[in-house]
Formats: structure tokens, C-alpha cells, sequence
């Protein structure tokens, strides 16, 4: 989220330098003067110049929301929506605001008012095809499984290069078992994601679960492993590996392999009981090979 903040703040630059002269002048250059403080991390002093440029201009909206990216970089998301909500009052026709309120709530946890913000911004601006991924997280988050394939959806529609909502549309696709589905969004993803796109490693790795489901182990194997060498990152994807190849008396020996590099891992970000699995698993493995 830090990086998609960075890349507000540059667009906003610009949109500062531009309307210039709609605001008052003081206004703007304390501004202008709190853009490259923040860009020199000097938050606080970033913080009080963006502060004064909102009290020079009751009109001017920019500063409240560089101000609530100085809040969102420091991940201080109850200022940030506070900054946010005031920018909205002063100009309710940036769709950005509202996102950004929006992945402030969520942060904090307030899906509701998560899916208000979200959902405002996708008024203001329909084609804004991230606040409907955000929307489908959302509705992840309140268990609402429906809600988030069709926020998936409009994402794909709105924008279809959108590589980020194909995981999640297949991902959700496979969380209630239409594997059918989720196999077809998982394959498109795919053909149009180009090579070293992160999101590939995700696809090939729901992928090797849905075919897993499906009972074709080795079609699920060869998934997994084009999920590691996609992003060498996703460990996970060679525990699915090397515990599938062990179920398959004559890939013993690639379990062993795919299972210690993941132990090797410390297992990534997969969750602690994956490495104590995959421990219990190599020791049975390698036990049954000195017999």
C-alpha cells in the first residue's frame, strides 16, 4: 500500500503544480514547501507545513490529503481518515479521497465504512477499477462471497488487464468450489499476465489447488512448482509440492526435495503449522527411505 501512496502523492504533485493559481499563494507554497519535506522524510515538519496550507485555504483540498499521507506512511490510519474526510468535505468529487479513506477504514478495520468509502469512489469515477478489488476484499472480510465475485468482476469489465483481480476472482471462484470457474479466470489471468508479473505465482499457485481439488495431482504439482520459480518468495507453493508428491509412492524422492527447501525457507509467509507439517512429513519420508 506504501508504494500506491508514493504513486498518489507524485500524481498529486503534478495536479498542485497545475491549479496553481486557484488557491491562495501562501497556501500553495507552504504546500509545495511540505511535498519535499515529506519527500526528505521529514514527516513532522511535513505534517505542520500541510496543516498550515489547509488553515491559509478553506477551500484548498490537496494539502488535507498530502497531510493524511504523511499519517498513512507512518501508519497512523485514524488521522489519516480524519485528514481525508476533511479533504472530501472540501472537494467530494475526487475519487482518490474517497479510496483513500477507504484503505484507511480498512486498515482499521471498519469494513462498513471501508465499503462506503470504496463504493463512493466507483460513483465518482466508475472505471476506477481498484476500489472494486478493495470492495471485493471487503467483502472477503464480512464473509460475503457473492459481494466479492461481483466486485471482481466489475474490476475485470472496468479494467481487464487488471492482473491483481484475476487472483482474487479465481481465488474467491475456488473458496466456493466452482472450480470450473475458477480454473477458466486463472487461465485468462495467465495468457495475459506478461512474464515476471508478480501476480503470476499466485495464479499458478490457486491454480494447483483448484486441480488439486479436482484429483489431478501431478497436472497440480507442475502448478505449484511454476508458482515457485514465478516468485521464488511463495514458499507455500513448494509445501503444496513436495506434500502432493508425497502422496505418489514414485515422486518420494522430489517430496523430500520440495519439502526441504521449504523448511530451508523457514516456510515463507506460509503459516507456522506448514513448517511443522512439512517437518513431521520429511522425517516419515526419510525414515521409510533408510528401510
Amino acid at each position: 500500500m506504501k508504494r500506491a501512496v508514493f504513486m498518489s502523492l507524485v500524481a498529486l504533485a503534478m495536479a498542485t503544480n497545475s491549479g496553481c493559481s486557484e488557491y491562495n499563494r501562501e497556501a500553495v507554497e507552504d504546500n509545495n514547501q511540505g511535498m519535499g519535506m515529506l519527500r526528505a522524510g521529514r514527516m513532522a515538519d511535513a505534517r505542520d507545513r500541510f496543516q498550515r496550507a489547509a488553515d491559509e485555504d478553506p477551500k484548498f483540498d490537496q494539502p488535507l490529503y498530502n497531510l493524511a499521507l504523511v499519517h498513512m506512511r507512518q501508519d497512523q490510519w485514524a488521522p489519516a481518515a480524519e485528514a481525508l474526510t476533511r479533504a472530501i468535505a472540501r472537494n467530494p468529487r475526487n475519487a482518490e479521497y474517497h479510496f483513500q479513506l477507504g484503505n484507511a477504514q480498512f486498515a482499521q478495520e471498519h469494513w462498513e465504512d471501508a465499503r462506503r468509502a470504496f463504493t463512493q469512489a466507483t460513483q465518482v469515477n466508475p472505471n476506477f477499477y481498484m476500489a472494486y478489488v478493495r470492495l471485493g476484499e471487503v467483502a472477503e472480510k464480512l464473509d460475503e462471497p457473492q459481494a466479492a465475485l461481483t466486485a471482481y468482476t466489475a474490476a475485470i469489465t472496468k479494467a481487464p488487464r487488471a492482473y491483481r483481480a484475476y487472483v482474487r476472482l479465481g481465488r474467491a471462484y475456488y473458496r466456493v468450489h466452482d472450480y470450473e470457474r475458477a480454473t477458466t479466470v486463472l487461465r485468462e489471468g495467465l495468457r495475459i499476465t506478461p512474464e515476471g508479473a508478480i501476480e503470476r505465482g499466485a495464479m499458478h499457485n490457486i491454480l494447483g489447488n483448484v486441480l488439486l481439488e479436482q484429483n489431478q495431482r501431478p497436472q497440480a504439482i507442475d502448478e505449484f512448482l511454476a508458482a515457485n520459480r514465478e516468485d521464488p518468495e511463495l514458499a507455500e507453493a513448494l509445501f503444496s509440492a513436495g506434500y502432493t508428491c508425497s502422496e505418489i509412492p514414485e515422486r518420494r524422492q522430489q517430496a523430500i526435495l520440495y519439502l526441504q527447501r521449504f523448511v530451508e525457507a523457514r516456510g515463507g509467509s506460509a503459516p507456522r503449522e506448514y513448517l511443522d507439517i512439512a517437518q513431521n512429513k520429511l522425517a516419515e519420508l526419510q525414515a521409510t527411505g533408510a528401510h
